[in-house]
């Protein structure tokens, strides 16, 4: 009798810490989307300033029609936010490309989203 509940307690154990184990991988699963969603909806907003800055004439403090004008400074004074922080990786006449790089850690690397904005869409790529 005194064997059955050993094993009994063991295979109880080993239940408990499988468990375990699930909910902090999911936990950690539902933390990066979060984290890129929070990125994405950041991204999103920098774009629509873009994009508004583009349509500018430059006597207006715009951009006169070319991305390549375009400052982060007179986009947004925030670089870094609890979401993550956020720099325009290169931009040229027709195209402008933020990436926000998130606070979480997804693996071994944290979250990254790469979002390229033109004159009428933009298009966001993951990049972890």
């Amino acid at each position: 009798m005194g064997h059955q509940q050993v094993l009994i307690a063991i295979l109880g154990i080993l239940i408990v810490g499988i468990a375990i184990a699930v909910g902090v991988t999911m936990f950690q699963g539902n933390a990066a989307d979060s984290s890129r969603s929070a990125l994405i909806n950041d991204l999103q907003y920098l774009a629509s300033r873009a994009r508004s800055q583009y349509w500018k004439p430059r006597s207006l403090g715009g951009a006169n029609r070319n991305f390549e004008n375009i400052q982060y400074s007179s986009i947004s004074t925030l670089r870094n936010n609890e979401n993550g922080r956020y720099y325009i990786e290169s931009a040229e006449q027709d195209e402008l490309v933020f990436v926000g790089v998130g606070r979480v850690v997804s693996g071994e690397d944290t979250v990254r989203v790469r979002m390229r904005v033109n004159e009428r869409k933009s298009k966001i790529e993951i990049i972890n």
